[in-house]
């Protein structure tokens, strides 16, 4: 498996997930439709964040398992959240801190197993 690409693309939705929502977030009590800032804003980090874990982040096998963890919570996000759409009973269950609960806590354990078996991720 790329692990190099599985970590950008990791590390470039939990990029876009946190700049989108920091800016729109702050641009809330000033503009209306803050959001049309914050999605191109977030879409720019990114982009800039799967560039630099591809082309210079991944080369350091330390940060490995940082960045392996850290990819794994931007894809638990997108999980819990396509879950939440297409399961309707799951619908009541899922709120934005459990959903954020579950991504920290698979990030975590992404990194412990990571960092044990950092030899595996070339």
């Amino acid at each position: 498996m790329n692990w190099r690409l599985v970590a950008a693309v990791g590390i470039g939705v939990t990029a876009f997930l946190l700049a989108s929502a920091a800016v729109t977030e702050l641009l809330a009590v000033s503009i209306e439709f803050s959001a049309l800032v914050g999605l191109p804003v977030g879409v720019l980090v990114g982009a800039a964040a799967a560039a630099a874990t591809w082309l210079r982040l991944w080369n350091s096998r330390r940060a490995r398992p940082a960045l392996l963890g850290a990819a794994a919570v931007g894809y638990a996000v997108v999980a819990v959240a396509a879950a939440s759409y297409a399961v309707s009973s799951v619908r009541g269950f899922v709120t934005v801190e459990r959903a954020l609960a579950v991504a920290l806590l698979v990030g975590v354990a992404v990194f412990a197993l990571a960092s044990r078996r950092s030899d595996r991720f070339d």
